[in-house]
């Protein structure tokens, strides 16, 4: 069980989870998720794709339990820094996954993903 005072930052493939009903993503349906736009950006493609009609419900409950947090140019240089040293080792990590990282290594909490590109990666709450 997780503390339900607990903060995570939510990436795409865990808000998408969490919307499946994934029994292994519930427990974190409790805790403070944060994310961003461009995180919610890659939400409303997988929802709109299964969902259509109901796309701006699910959209617009999303933002009523999750944090949208604001991104700036310096969680840019961390996520370019971060994306180029892991992609140069063999990781292919996405531009808006590496900057879901930097924001959760900002706000100093775990980065929530089941992206397995992450997870031996510090901070890293991994779920499958």
């Amino acid at each position: 069980m997780v503390d339900a005072t607990a903060s995570f930052f939510a990436d795409s493939y865990a808000i998408i989870e969490i919307l499946r009903g994934n029994l292994a993503y519930r427990r974190y349906s409790s805790a403070y998720l944060v994310t961003t736009e461009f995180n919610l950006c890659e939400v409303a493609y997988a929802v709109f794709k299964d969902f259509p009609e109901e796309s701006e419900s699910i959209l617009s409950t999303v933002r009523t339990t999750i944090e949208v947090v604001p991104t700036g140019n310096a969680d840019y240089i961390v996520c370019a820094e971060l994306r180029l040293q892991n992609n140069r080792s063999g990781k292919k990590l996405s531009t808006i996954d590496s900057l879901g990282y930097a924001v959760a290594q900002r706000l100093a909490i775990q980065f929530l993903t089941g992206d397995r590109e992450f997870s031996d990666m510090k901070n890293v709450r991994f779920v499958k």
